[in-house]
């Protein structure tokens, strides 16, 4: 490993206790896999704990600047912070994608792709910092990577199909959604996630994106049309009756 770590925790403005969580949160899953010698550890159960780290910290953010809002507007706008755009940009103004370990072949892929990878690398980067230092100064961090992003939400909001899927599925059939990831495909620089939304148990659709989320928005928005049409045949037929 010949990335000088130091030089980005300063870029970071966090000093790691456990410079070994630090290498592994920016160890792609390419590089393990061509030095197998050195018995490394990648990044992607960081990435898990960092994606639930960032939604939780957002969402305590939200929970206090917005003290009016309802529960679906606070689902709207943290949607609209943790988003793999968003989290492109911060990767980018931190200049992740130079300190990522990657392999031989993810070295020469585009940058819309590196790019990618660098946003989960961040995810993954948030949950080293959880777990060296705690919650409290990672969310501080967060709020300032985020500040600018919180200052300005957009007059209309942008679609959130997960949140109208919520609201549409307490409203008519008193239950939420459930989420499920079916299968994780293709190479590790671009991979197809599957999801499957369930309503009472039963799959109501699937859908594949190139993350989880994205997955979920596209499976959240089928489902929607799906539920809608249902719930217009259902007033007509009350209504001929």
């Amino acid at each position: 490993m010949d990335k000088n770590l130091e030089e980005f925790e300063k870029i970071l403005g966090f000093q790691f206790k456990n410079k070994d969580l630090l290498k592994t949160a920016l160890t792609h899953r390419s590089y393990k896999i061509s030095h197998k010698q050195e018995n490394l550890e990648d990044n992607e159960r960081l990435e898990f704990l960092g994606d639930s780290v960032l939604n939780l910290c957002i969402s305590m953010l939200i929970f206090q600047k917005f003290p009016e809002d309802k529960e679906g507007e606070l689902t709207k706008k943290r949607a609209y912070l943790v988003c793999k755009n968003t989290l492109i940009k911060i990767a980018k103004r931190l200049k992740l994608l130079d300190y990522i370990f990657l392999g031989k072949r993810e070295k020469k892929l585009d940058m819309k792709s590196k790019s990618n990878i660098s946003a989960r690398a961040l995810e993954a980067v948030i949950g080293a910092m959880f777990l060296d230092a705690g919650l409290e100064p990672t969310c501080e961090k967060i709020k300032k990577w985020f500040r600018s992003y919180l200052a300005r939400f957009p007059k209309t909001p942008p679609h959130d199909y997960k949140t109208q899927l919520q609201e549409l599925c307490q409203k008519e059939f008193n239950q939420r959604p459930e989420y499920e990831v079916i299968s994780v495909s293709g190479p590790s620089h671009e991979p197809k996630f599957e999801i499957a939304i369930k309503l009472n148990g039963e799959i109501i659709t699937k859908a594949k994106g190139t993350s989880k989320k994205e997955a979920e928005i596209l499976a959240a928005k089928k489902a929607l049309n799906i539920l809608k049409k249902e719930i217009s045949k259902k007033l007509k037929a009350f209504t001929l009756d």
